[in-house]
């Protein structure tokens, strides 16, 4: 892939970012508009226009103004304001009476102003991951009450906000999470030695799925409350008794089985003996209907039956913790029993022999580069693997003090794998581990920046 493509591509999560800023502001922007009891009328493309203004500006002004770039950054965002509000008609219309009614005919217009603003903190590329952290941490609260403090005023505004509002946090969401995830795979890439850039047929295919997921979130989301209600409501009970009888031992589940058991035949025999009830005549002057209860009555009785719902199922919980406390533990072992970690300092094969001019030849599998890293980290009382330390715990160790990456770990676990686990290894992860051994010793031996 050429240098133009690869910059193209590498500018995906700022785009995503462009689109996620203009996805709550116009949730902003509308929000005021339906206060004003007017219609929104800069939507996510137009918005998103003005924070690429913002990026853009900051990037070509920034440094060639230097001291004199806020006051220029202050002119760019009023007059970017200005012109997201004189973008709707009524504002232009209500000029003639005055800048008052103008102003209150589109409100959300200076929301423009504030996507020029917002634009600034991606001047820098590449993007930092805390700022986007911060955007998408602080942007899904901040949609939500939105969501409801907008959800108070009267129709038809609160509908039009509502489901704008709604797709504008999809967007906003996805894209946020999307961008993160992007600059997460860069910074991890820059150590791994991969760049998902170089793979255009991902990247267009992740941004498809998530198009097609955007797209499908908006209609399923009209039916997922009652799907949630109606799967809630049919496996709390299923559920509830799976995990009453999973928490009891095999004789109380007995107990309990017999006991159903036996209720499913006494109810059987009294369907069958007991006949059909036939309800009596009611006596005479009196009307039919007059005998059913008062709503006094009913109240009592569903108040006296939840009460004693609510003993019943105390009785429950307390029977249950009855029962867990009288489980017997498993007897324990009578055989006193030592037990010691091999620490395979004797498994270490001894060094191989030099050969001439002191050289000694590459290893051949990840095994014997670890073995030779290990050889040649001797030398360095810092650096190398105690007698005590497992290649696990030597790699932690390095780690935390900031002497190795990842690639001393990797190393270690191919070592394991080889020579513990008894795995053949592939041919390709050979090379990366006699690569990552050529790498290694070279890079841990030299001293900490801050011990120079």
């Amino acid at each position: 892939m050429t240098r133009a493509a690869s910059t193209i591509v590498g500018l995906v999560p700022v785009a995503l970012v462009v689109v996620a800023e203009a996805a709550w502001i116009s949730v902003v922007g509308g929000l005021l508009q339906e206060f004003a009891f007017r219609e929104p009328v800069l939507e996510i493309p137009a918005i998103a226009a003005f924070v690429a203004l913002g990026i853009v500006s900051a990037r070509l002004l920034g440094r060639r103004l230097d001291r004199r770039w806020p006051a220029i950054a202050l002119v760019i965002i009023f007059a970017a304001g200005i012109v997201g509000w004189l973008a709707s008609p009524a504002a232009r219309t209500a000029l003639g009476d005055g800048v008052g009614p103008a102003i209150a005919a589109h409100p959300g217009g200076w929301m423009a102003g504030l996507a020029v603003l917002r634009g600034f903190a991606y001047a820098r590329l590449p993007l930092v991951e805390g700022t986007v952290a911060r955007l998408l941490g602080l942007g899904v609260p901040g949609l939500a009450i939105g969501a409801i403090v907008g959800g108070a005023i009267g129709e038809p505004y609160r509908g039009q906000f509502l489901a704008g509002a709604l797709s504008a946090s999809i967007v906003f969401i996805v894209a946020a999470t999307l961008a993160l995830a992007l600059i997460r795979l860069t910074a991890i890439g820059s150590d791994g030695g991969f760049d998902w850039r170089r793979n255009p047929a991902w990247l267009g295919l992740t941004v498809g799925l998530i198009v097609v997921a955007i797209v499908a979130a908006v209609p399923l989301s009209v039916v997922a409350g009652t799907a949630i209600e109606a799967v809630f409501a049919i496996a709390l009970v299923p559920m509830l008794i799976i995990g009453l009888l999973t928490g009891l031992d095999r004789t109380v589940r007995r107990v309990l089985g017999l006991l159903l058991a036996a209720g499913v035949i006494v109810f059987i025999v009294v369907r069958i003996f007991a006949g059909n009830p036939t309800s009596p005549n009611p006596p005479p002057g009196v009307a039919a209907g007059q005998g059913r209860p008062s709503v006094a009555d009913q109240l009592m009785a569903v108040s006296l039956g939840g009460l004693l719902l609510i003993a019943a199922i105390i009785a429950i919980l307390v029977l249950v913790a009855v029962w867990m406390q009288r489980t017997q533990p498993p007897a324990a072992d009578l055989v006193n029993e030592s037990r010691t970690i091999d620490r395979g300092e004797g498994e270490v094969p001894a060094p191989r022999r030099r050969r001439r001019f002191g050289r000694r030849p590459e290893p051949a599998d990840a095994a014997a580069a670890y073995v030779a890293l290990v050889h040649d980290l001797d030398g360095s009382p810092d650096v190398r693997r105690a007698a005590a330390e497992t290649p696990a715990e030597h790699a932690a160790r390095l780690r935390a003090d900031g002497r190795a990456a990842l690639s001393l770990d990797l190393l270690a676990a191919d070592y394991a794998l080889a020579r513990y686990g008894g795995i053949g290894l592939p041919a390709r992860e050979d090379r990366r581990a006699i690569l990552r051994w050529r790498m290694l010793r070279r890079r841990l031996p030299k001293p900490k920046p801050d011990e120079v």
